[in-house]
């Protein structure tokens, strides 16, 4: 049981600092792990007129959220992004906010923004759970199946997004 425990905490740890390096490349005038600028696309006008930006919702990469509420129906998600930290950083982050440090489980969550996102998700998106599955392992399971386990407080997933659309959800597991 040890060694499982020492590979999932190096795992979480590697998700960890690979995340916050994204997120220190990508944002230059914010704090390092802040979470990345939304992009502005531009679309051309045939008529030669001014261009008219449209912001995407959120840029693509992967992303650490609480879902609010799964549309199955529509095949929609809407989150609240927040930034996520693991390990040292964790108790760095958790200090400078007057929580407790080192945070418990050696992870700290902060969420910057009330702000509410949705987004689609593509039919073939990769969706797994864990302990919202009654497991310690990553399930497979349907949007449908998704919006049946979760709930408000359901914990942190982490969604990768491609082009405004949802390709992969994942539950973040926590000890």
């Amino acid at each position: 049981m040890r060694p499982a425990r020492i590979i999932v905490a190096a795992t979480l740890a590697a998700v960890a600092i690979a995340a916050g390096s994204y997120l220190a490349l990508s944002t230059s005038t914010r704090h390092p792990a802040a979470a990345p600028d939304s992009p502005v696309v531009q679309t051309p006008t045939t008529t030669g007129g001014p261009t008219n930006p449209e912001p995407a919702v959120l840029a693509d990469g992967r992303h650490p959220v609480l879902l609010k509420s799964i549309d199955p129906g529509r095949g929609t998600v809407t989150f609240d992004l927040i930034q996520y930290f693991h390990g040292d950083q964790a108790t760095i982050e958790a200090a400078k906010d007057h929580q407790e440090s080192p945070p418990p489980n050696d992870s700290y969550s902060r969420n910057l923004n009330p702000k509410l996102r949705t987004l689609a998700v593509r039919a073939d998106a990769a969706i797994t759970a864990n302990q919202l599955a009654g497991s310690n392992q990553d399930i497979p399971v349907s949007l449908t199946r998704l919006a049946t386990l979760t709930r408000a407080g359901s914990g942190m997933f982490w969604i990768t997004v491609r082009g405004d659309q949802v390709v992969q959800i994942g539950e973040q597991w926590s000890p």
